[in-house]
């Protein structure tokens, strides 16, 4: 026994654990611990009464998430990095991705390219749970449903692919765990998530399709650079000699391609981001901000920067601090955090620097368009020309102002300032740098190299010759005052310019604006044209019965802490010719408008034949027949197309219109001008006018605003007999005014309001009673002399 005991522990260290069950294990672990976690939180919460702690743990357990995918991402090799023996001045790169190190499955080329899809879909569905986490909305949550969920899960199941794709052998590595450690914590976090927001509703079909169409951005985002080499036929050659390469420069077809794909890329996606609401914008353009790191980092990555064969020293010029650079990185931070001052910084430098990077673009000289630096390059270069102008355009951040330029131009400063020491401080650490030769060293933002003087001539370059070489210590700095300081001023001058490129922008953008707006409205009058003809139908089977409803209606203007009406109760029903008095600013205008529902309302309830205004307002509206205080009128039409054009709106027959029509020509006499334009009206012809469109859909409830007001005799005449013959069918007429004989002889009922409050309301039969001196006594007994404001 005790030998046996002796043996064992040897034979287990003898013994290595599968790489395979190792990485499973670890992602198992993180899948399970945090789920049985969270159940503990909510458990524990319930019991205390408070489910906060239930949310903070799951916004940690994104955060955790969002470190180990970082973590991932940096130390993930480069999946085309070592090219193939040099031959003849041949890189042969491309075949399929034949025997490059880190390719998980050799001469496979489908099934290397299958690989790198697969990484992508993991690193989407990550990068989208991590950021959704901190956004809830129908989209989102049917993104994280039906959508990053399963894949995660999947990704879970074939963990070994991705492990695979991530080590240059089986053996276990940190690369491998970090995969293990963001598969496991992602899935935990997506679930948990899912089980919070399981009762909220995902939303109509328009909600799934925009969230697939999230997705889809997302993956391109997320797309690994190398995706594209992984398609190359196996006889083509990446890296290749001038004369047959596919190389993108000097504005050719293959120059334009690559502008024009990036380009729609971002315009698509504005044009499906447009109607989202500001937590959806924000979360996506946050999104794709992340899968473009991912991108970067995936095509750079640990290996991009430290030099792994020389034990993980810092390769100088390959730190990522060029300018467009701080826009990959700056970009998702401003987005995520809201910092302002610091947007505008790319907005403005950034900006410009990734349009003339694109516009002269560096790709070295025997690089083909499917090599994977130079779509990284373009990628990068096109999300920080782009995403800043997107992020305005859609209103995550309102359009600068001269202050903000004033602040994108101290932190350039300041960023040219590091860049400058940047240069002079790391030149001393790149192999055969030589203080005396140019371009030796690092170059970052080209201040340090004659690329950009090149440009303007070999004359430009004499610049160069100006220069101030002193030593700091063992280090060797290099200045070239009058070539930095010049290209910082015109920088800086450039930036100013921006504002040109910016209008244009704002231009098309407010146009875009403009014109979805009128589509919507000419959607919405479509709608409520076909609404109101179906409830003019169903109103006539229903024979509805003519009322209006006021129950505790109060209205608010604006902050005002003061009510403009305070809580009234009227009630007006079929046969009603209904007079609402009171002086100027007590109230009438504000009960009528809220009535016909132009203006909101702040507390109550107003019904319309049994309709409320707010909660069905086009039922509610087919109802009324409104004649406005100051009428507006299409005065290009003559009074026969706009009454016309009232009762197609109403989807009243030709028969009952033409029938209607007649009556009312004939009542205002206006046989010999109908058929003329309305602009060559007096004011009582066009008052005539309004008053026949607001009854040629024969309305239950007619209300007019100081209907008589500029009419002569006979037309007042007209007008009151058609409101006594209107309310003798059965409907409701509801009218204001100041001309109290017209109310004393006309009306049934009365109401008087004052200081948005009513005072009285009854019969004309009880004021007659019980005030034999007259309404106007009556009436005026409540003002007390007083005239009011202008309402």
């Amino acid at each position: 026994m005790r030998t046996s005991r002796a043996r064992a522990p040897k034979r287990i260290m003898k013994n290595k654990m599968n790489p395979t069950v190792f990485i499973y294990l670890v992602a198992s672990l993180c899948f399970l611990l945090p789920l049985g976690g969270y159940f503990l939180t909510v458990y524990l919460g319930k019991k205390k009464g408070s489910e906060k702690p239930a949310k903070i743990y799951g916004k940690a357990l994104a955060i955790a998430a969002l470190v180990s995918f970082f973590l991932y991402l940096f130390f993930v090799p480069t999946i085309i990095t070592a090219k193939a023996a040099e031959a003849d001045g041949y890189y042969r790169e491309g075949v399929g991705l034949v025997g490059l190190i880190g390719v998980p499955y050799g001469e496979n080329q489908p099934a290397n390219f299958f690989a790198l899809c697969h990484l992508a879909l993991f690193l989407t569905a990550s990068g989208m749970f991590v950021v959704l986490s901190f956004f809830s909305s129908g989209r989102t949550t049917f993104l994280k449903r039906f959508i990053t969920l399963p894949i995660l899960a999947l990704s879970f199941i074939g963990l070994f692919d991705l492990a695979n794709l991530s080590m240059k052998t089986p053996a276990i590595g940190y690369k491998a765990v970090f995969i293990a450690l963001t598969s496991g914590l992602s899935l935990a976090g997506n679930a948990i998530s899912v089980i919070k927001e399981r009762h909220q509703k995902i939303g109509g079909a328009k909600n799934v399709v925009f969230a697939l169409a999230y997705f889809l951005f997302a993956l391109i985002a997320f797309l690994p650079m190398d995706t594209f080499a992984a398609t190359v036929p196996t006889d083509v050659i990446i890296f290749h000699k001038a004369e047959h390469l596919w190389r993108i420069y000097d504005f050719s077809f293959l120059h334009r391609l690559y502008l024009y794909i990036g380009i729609a890329y971002f315009v698509a996606l504005y044009f499906v981001l447009s109607g989202a609401d500001e937590g959806t914008k924000r979360a996506i353009l946050l999104i794709v901000s992340i899968g473009s790191i991912s991108s970067f980092f995936t095509s750079y990555g640990f290996e991009g920067i430290f030099d792994v064969s020389h034990g993980y020293r810092v390769m100088p010029t390959r730190l990522p601090i060029h300018l467009c650079h701080t826009a990959l990185f700056v970009t998702p931070l401003c987005i995520a955090f809201k910092w302002k001052r610091l947007f505008y910084f790319t907005y403005f430098i950034n900006v410009f620097g990734a349009m003339m990077a694109m516009v002269f673009p560096n790709n070295g000289e025997t690089q083909n368009m499917f090599d994977p630096e130079v779509m990284l390059f373009w990628y990068n270069h096109m999300t920080a020309l782009c995403m800043p102008l997107l992020t305005v355009a859609l209103g995550v951040f309102a359009r600068p102002k001269m202050k903000q330029m004033g602040h994108s131009l101290a932190y350039f400063s300041i960023y040219f300032i590091l860049i400058m020491v940047a240069n002079g401080w790391l030149s001393n650490y790149v192999p055969g740098y030589n203080p005396n030769v140019l371009g030796s060293g690092t170059d970052y933002l080209f201040i340090n190299n004659d690329y950009i003087l090149g440009i303007f001539g070999p004359e430009a370059k004499k610049m160069l010759n100006v220069k101030l070489i002193f030593p700091i210590g063992n280090l060797t700095v290099v200045l070239y005052p009058l070539y930095q300081s010049l290209f910082f001023v015109g920088y800086a001058g450039i930036a100013f310019l921006m504002w040109y490129v910016y209008a244009l922008f704002y231009r098309i953008e407010d146009g875009h604006r403009d014109l979805h707006y009128h589509y919507a409205i000419a959607r919405q009058r479509a709608l409520d044209f076909r609404e109101a003809r179906r409830m003019r139908e169903e109103n006539k089977n229903e024979n509805k019965i003519a009322s209006l409803v006021f129950s505790g209606f109060a209205k608010k203007y604006g902050t005002s802490p003061t009510f403009a009406v305070d809580h009234i109760d009227l009630r007006v029903e079929a046969g009603d010719v209904f007079g609402f008095l009171g002086p100027n600013g007590a109230g009438k205008s504000t009960c009528i408008k809220s009535a016909i529902g132009i203006q909101p309302i702040t507390e109550g309830r107003i019904e319309v034949c049994g309709f409320d205004i707010e909660n069905e307002p086009v039922q509610a509206k087919t109802q009324i027949g409104y004649v406005p205080d100051h009428y507006a009128l299409y005065e290009k039409l003559t009074g026969r197309e706009y009454i016309n054009y009232v009762a197609d709106i109403y989807g009243v027959s030709s028969e009952d219109r033409e029938k209607r029509i007649d009556h009312y020509v004939k009542l205002f006499e206006l046989e010999g001008a109908f058929d003329s334009r309305m602009q060559t009206y007096s004011h009582g012809m066009k008052q005539k006018i309004a008053i026949m469109a607001a009854l040629v859909h024969n309305p239950k409830v007619w209300i007019l605003d100081e209907p008589l007001t500029g009419l002569d005799p006979q037309s007042v005449f007209q007008v009151k007999q058609t409101m006594i013959h209107h309310a003798q069918e059965g409907n409701v007429v509801f009218f204001s005014s100041h001309i109290i004989d017209v109310v004393e002889r006309l009306c049934t009922k009365i109401a008087i309001i004052l200081n948005g409050k009513i005072v009285f309301q009854g019969t004309m039969k009880e004021v007659e009673k019980n005030h034999p001196e007259g309404l106007e006594k009556f009436y005026m007994s409540f003002l007390g002399g007083e005239n009011g404001q202008t309402e």
